[in-house]
């Protein structure tokens, strides 16, 4: 295990359920990366490779639009990112970027996915973790989609069937934004 790994993993949400044993089993395959401001943490389309932890500096989240790259987050220290990686194998659906020089953890999908395949119970854990912070997300989510719902409402009466077409399109906008 790289020094410091430990302990940057033992303050990360997904592994608060984990017994001592199946914490060192996590950290054992995780890696530690340096990026200067600038370095490209994944890229948008590419496979996800793996979850990451912020435990320094900067990382901001973005996506190409027709209009160009927007920002979609500026995450910090703390922060996860790229979870959905661990438990599919669809392209990364944003990029990110460090803006400071970051530190960063990576847990590999390859590693973790033969420790799931073999009954890890740290693994499993861990993918309820998972399942919590993508609840978060979808609530945040369906929230947001609630209030600009309202704001469609509060626009004036419009025709009913486009109205529901609009919100359509706003959730499927939203849910493309779980990096």
């Amino acid at each position: 295990m790289v020094p410091g790994i430990g302990d940057a993993l033992r303050g990360w949400t997904l592994c608060r359920r984990l017994a001592p044993a199946e914490f060192d089993a996590i950290a054992a395959i995780a890696e530690r990366l340096e990026l200067a401001a600038g370095g490209e943490l994944f890229r948008e389309g590419e496979a996800g490779d793996g979850v990451y932890l912020i435990v320094s500096g900067e990382v901001e989240v973005s996506k190409r639009t027709a209009g160009g790259e927007r920002s979609l987050a500026r995450l910090g220290a703390g922060t996860v990112l790229g979870e959905m990686s661990l438990l599919t194998a669809e392209p990364r659906s944003a990029s990110a970027r460090a803006i400071t020089p970051a530190a960063v953890l990576r847990l590999p999908a390859p590693r973790f996915r033969a420790m799931l395949d073999a009954g890890s119970g740290a693994a499993l854990k861990m993918v309820a973790g998972i399942a919590e912070v993508l609840a978060r997300r979808l609530a945040a989510t369906n929230a947001k989609l609630m209030e600009l719902s309202e704001r469609l409402d509060g626009a004036g009466a419009q025709d009913p069937k486009a109205r529901d077409e609009r919100l359509a399109e706003l959730h499927r906008t939203l849910q493309v934004w779980s990096f």
